[in-house]
């Protein structure tokens, strides 16, 4: 009887917590991807009858822009990666002794069975990943090294109706790799650090439940 009841109160709670619908989590930025604003420096005083511009700086091309703390860039992510790995070991060892006589065992077991024996190991592994990401994501320059390179970082986040995306992407650029349009290309991004990640039931059903993954730590074999 008190195996039944507790059976329905286990249905129970699971029907109630299928019903329940959790309200959508509104859009934060996360640590370290908060908008850079720029830096409120004094206006340069301009020659009289003078043509040069501060902001607009002389490069091999032709004349580039000065980039500052603030400034937007377009990233265009053309990533793809493939990896794979295959690891195989095998381990055997036997040990036996000859010197103490079958009777040692005591009837039951001989002394072979206790000094004696052969250990055999054997295991194979093999792990294949691919990925690509394609899109674009508006950055901030946060920095300005003193050689001219920019540190940018900068994150867009997506509310669907079955969860939300985020995709973060930080890294050091050079001012001449960026395009007339205001893009750059990933690749051109030196210590990319580029994050893409999701929540919600898409995400969940695509990770392993807690049951599986403490399993597999635990599981001895």
């Amino acid at each position: 009887m008190a195996l039944r009841s507790f059976s329905a109160l286990v249905c129970g709670v699971a029907l109630l917590g299928g019903c329940s619908v959790l309200p959508p989590q509104p859009l934060t930025h996360s640590t370290g991807f908060a908008p850079v604003y720029p830096v409120v420096r004094e206006a340069p005083q301009q020659a009289t009858g003078s043509l040069y511009n501060a902001s607009v700086g002389e490069t091999f091309l032709g004349r580039g822009r000065n980039f500052q703390i603030g400034d937007v860039i377009t990233v265009v992510l053309s990533e793809s990666t493939q990896a794979a790995r295959t690891q195989s070991g095998k381990l055997t060892r036997t040990s036996s002794n000859d010197v103490l006589p079958k009777e040692m065992g005591g009837g039951l077991l001989s002394a072979t069975a206790l000094l004696g024996g052969t250990i055999k190991s054997d295991g194979s592994g093999t792990a294949d990943q691919t990925a690509s990401l394609s899109g674009s994501v508006v950055v901030t320059v946060v920095d300005v090294m003193t050689n001219g390179n920019l540190v940018v970082r900068g994150e867009k986040q997506l509310a669907l109706t079955e969860g939300s995306e985020i995709i973060q992407v930080a890294g050091v650029i050079r001012p001449d790799d960026v395009a007339p349009n205001n893009t750059v290309q990933s690749k051109r991004l030196a210590n990319a650090q580029i994050t893409y990640r999701g929540t919600g039931d898409m995400a969940a059903t695509a990770r392993a439940g807690w049951g599986t993954s403490g399993l597999l730590k635990l599981w001895p074999f």
